[in-house]
């Protein structure tokens, strides 16, 4: 059962002139329901156990699945229609539920970026504004444009009723920029495959050399005004070296004397094109661990020199600097 949720704190200034990547701390969603579940699109009534979901999302059932794309005039145009045949109930589990850094979904061979598959990134959190009230923390979201993701395991809000922001928090340098969200009630992790937890690290654990993501339904800067998507997004990042990220980031545009806070920092990205951007802010960098294949949060997004620039590496909270403070505030 998990009842803390690992956010970066919100940002309240920016430091060095380095725009901050706020993230999504949004009023009630409130999108008219869309077509699909037990019709299609058209109203067509499906045949029993059939259901049509988006074309990136997998299929929630684990064996006899006719998965079909069908034309536009038919029942699922532009969508996958999934059916479920006698003895197919379970949803595609690869690990148990429940374990962290875990994915429950189809594993791709190589994540470059794109939209995030069902089950995929199961640790990853909106946070709502309840307009004035509580914080909410949405999970197992995946597409905030349609009601539910799966009929079987839609998402869950659960009420916020405690924030701990770190003692050392400053506003003015993004120091120490962390904050735990606790939640009102247990989750229980292992009922869901679209609900579960990204691994801690170890206090002061290095990550160099691993396979990294960042994800999020922040703005793509290749689209015109930036905005939200409606569809969580993946993409991969290499770790930069401190050091390196210092040098590049002064040379970007905060000049030679700029030094970077490697206690409360890390650094990943400087792919053309490839990066975290507006409206990611506090969301997960995870590194991958060779071994085992879980998934451990090294980083949550916290500032940046525009997006997706060329050797101009994005900047994280350093989670493996707060290790102990999790721990010493979440009963593991």
């Amino acid at each position: 059962m998990d009842r803390v949720w690992l956010l970066s704190a919100l940002l309240l200034a920016v430091a060095s002139g380095a725009a901050q990547r706020l993230g999504i701390i949004a009023t009630d969603i409130g999108v008219p329901a869309v077509p699909g579940g037990l019709t299609g699109p058209d109203n067509t009534a499906l045949p029993p156990g059939c259901f049509c979901i988006p074309i990136n999302q997998v299929c929630p059932f684990q064996t006899n699945v006719r998965i079909a794309l069908r034309p536009v005039a038919e029942r699922c145009p532009e969508m996958k229609e999934c059916c479920r045949t006698n003895g197919s109930t379970q949803p595609p589990i690869t690990a148990p539920l429940g374990s962290c850094g875990r994915q429950n979904a189809l594993r791709r061979s190589n994540i470059i970026h794109g939209a995030a598959l069902f089950g995929e990134l199961p640790w990853m959190a909106m946070v709502l504004d309840r307009r004035g009230r509580n914080l909410v923390a949405r999970l197992g979201e995946l597409d905030f444009s349609t009601p539910q993701d799966s009929p079987l395991y839609p998402h869950r809000d659960v009420l916020v009723d405690n924030i701990i922001v770190h003692p050392q928090f400053n506003p003015q340098t993004l120091a120490n920029d962390v904050a735990l969200l606790h939640l009102s009630v247990p989750v229980n992790t292992a009922a869901a495959p679209n609900i579960g937890t990204a691994c801690l690290p170890s206090q002061g654990q290095f990550f160099q050399g691993l396979r990294c993501v960042v994800s999020g339904w922040g703005g793509d800067p290749t689209i015109p005004g930036n905005r939200f998507q409606n569809t969580l997004r993946v993409v991969q990042v290499p770790m930069v070296d401190s050091f390196a990220c210092q040098q590049r980031l002064g040379a970007a545009r905060l000049g030679s004397n700029f030094t970077l806070d490697q206690t409360s920092f890390v650094c990943a990205g400087g792919v053309e094109g490839n990066d975290a951007c507006t409206g990611d802010g506090g969301s997960p960098l995870v590194c991958q661990n060779d071994s085992n294949k879980s998934w451990t949060v090294v980083g949550l997004v916290a500032w940046g020199l525009g997006c997706a620039q060329r050797e101009v590496p994005g900047v994280y909270v350093n989670v493996a600097s707060y290790a102990n403070f999790i721990r010493q505030n979440v009963r593991f």
